[in-house]
């Protein structure tokens, strides 16, 4: 052994360290789905390297977070594909630790004496659906504020504390800077060094007690509980023949842990490469058109809320949630049966089975997603964001229609924008009669509005040009000065 290492087995035990971790038997005949808990780590890893990258030039604030991430995707190098990377990984993580846990409940690993590993587990899940959670906000997009606003007016539903809650989640009640300054560190402090301290905790555990083994090697000639006094004497003996077919942990384990994390992160990038991330337009407070879509692992409340009447809403929202961590967190407690598989344990397999099957449905029933419903097309600037406002608050489709909404009693604005300018709208609003003299419409010129709100409004109203590609054909027709 070279003198440095030498020097550093004298003081840390580094022989010790390897013949602990990875020489270690474990039991024989694992299949490849013990993988999972190795590829979701791995993947954690690469999220943490990819999400430090963006941090690097990304920038919490509402004013320059959106044209921060287009500055990511369309300047820095590579850097549209390392937030494809990390918009996948994300998904990936859900995917793999979902698929996990249902693992370890199909073959009654939560049972003696792996309780306290089955809630760490619980703990992990819980945080990486934060993780979820709190990503949403950071592009700053349509997707990525009405998305939060929804989530956190559900999370407002929670009986005694839900004010408290939503306070604490947008800093204040409405979303702005502090929603977007608080997401951020939740996002990139917080919940790092949570699901890292439970992540050690977890592998921690995994390395005291081993592997889990196959089902069937620790059933026959069990006690019925595993609340029997003589079951953990049993279980001992048990979990010792199973390592008798000599495997290490190194390398027929750990092996089988490298392909399967190398081939989930090759599907990411390839994911990442073929469809990069999705970003809308900015986030507009103002749109109420804008129909919220969570992600999919998101999706099956969301689809129940809408099966439900309002006066149900808050059970859906915040009481199928919590019946289900509940339900997480006291399974270990409450089947102490020393059966394991799944296929023998009828109430966990049906479970299982609505509990998958319905939330299956659930997404499917979702459909791709109804996308932006604007008649605008390219992103609103600020000024025609402000008209925007300006129409709904001067109640101005009361008379005029957009789109199939509003009154008739004046014309139709659904396509303004193909047969006048901005200009001619300004003029108008402002003396309606100079130019028809028969109309009812009345003058907003000031005193009723100001030259900027006019401005404002006719540069929005130019927005609208219907749902097709046509180009402007303005027919701008002045009337004549008045003379003096």
């Amino acid at each position: 052994m070279p003198g440095p290492f030498r020097w550093l087995d004298q003081r840390l035990d580094l022989h010790g360290v390897k013949r602990d971790l990875l020489d270690r038997e474990v039991p024989a005949r694992l299949t490849w789905w013990h993988t999972l808990g190795s590829a979701t780590l791995t993947v954690f890893l690469v999220q943490v390297i990819t999400g430090t990258t963006l941090a690097t030039y990304y920038s919490p604030s509402p004013d320059h977070a959106y044209d921060s991430v287009r500055y990511i995707a369309d300047h820095v190098a590579s850097g549209a594909l390392v937030r494809g990377i990390h918009h996948w990984g994300a998904s990936a993580m859900v995917v793999l630790i979902l698929a996990h846990m249902i693992r370890v409940f199909s073959v009654g690993a939560y049972k003696y004496p792996r309780e306290i590993n089955w809630l760490l587990g619980v703990g992990l899940f819980i945080v990486v659906l934060g993780f979820s959670f709190t990503g949403y906000l950071l592009p700053w997009d349509q997707k990525a504020y009405w998305a939060t606003a929804v989530g956190t007016n559900i999370a407002g539903t929670t009986p005694f504390v839900g004010a408290a809650l939503v306070a604490v989640l947008r800093g204040g009640s409405e979303l702005g800077a502090a929603t977007l300054a608080r997401f951020y560190a939740f996002h990139v402090l917080w919940l790092p060094l949570l699901l890292t301290a439970i992540a050690a905790l977890h592998l921690i555990v995994v390395i005291r007690q081993g592997i889990a083994a196959r089902p069937r090697d620790l059933e026959t000639g069990a006690p019925a509980r595993t609340s029997d006094p003589e079951y953990p004497a049993y279980y001992r003996e048990a979990y010792a023949a199973t390592k008798r077919g000599g495997m290490r942990f190194w390398p027929d384990i750990l092996g089988k842990d490298a392909i399967v994390s190398a081939t989930v992160v090759l599907v990411i990038v390839l994911m990442a490469l073929a469809f990069g991330a999705p970003l809308e337009a900015p986030a507009d407070a103002t749109d109420t058109s804008y129909v919220p879509r969570p992600e999919w692992y998101f999706l099956p409340i969301y689809q129940l809320l809408k099966l439900v009447p309002g006066s149900l809403e808050a059970v859906i929202a915040v009481g199928v949630p919590t019946a289900l961590l509940l339900a997480m967190v006291a399974l270990p407690f409450f089947d102490r049966g020393s059966t394991r598989n799944l296929l023998h344990r009828p109430v966990a397999l049906v479970s299982l089975v609505v509990l998958l099957a319905g939330s299956g449905m659930l997404i499917g029933a979702a459909g791709p997603g109804p996308g932006l419903a604007t008649l605008e097309g390219p992103a609103l600037s600020a000024q025609q964001r402000a008209g925007r406002a300006l129409y709904q608050s001067q109640q101005c489709g009361g008379c005029h229609r957009v789109a199939g909404q509003g009154g008739d009693e004046g014309p139709d604005l659904t396509a303004i924008g193909l047969r006048h300018s901005a200009g001619w709208l300004h003029s108008f609003m402002e003396q309606p009669a100079r130019f028809h003299e028969e109309t009812r419409m009345p003058a907003y010129g000031p005193p009723a509005m100001s030259h900027q709100e006019i401005e404002e409004l006719a540069q929005y109203l130019a927005t609208l040009r219907g749902r097709g590609d046509q180009q402007p054909q303005f027919y701008d027709t002045f009337p004549p000065p008045r003379p003096h």
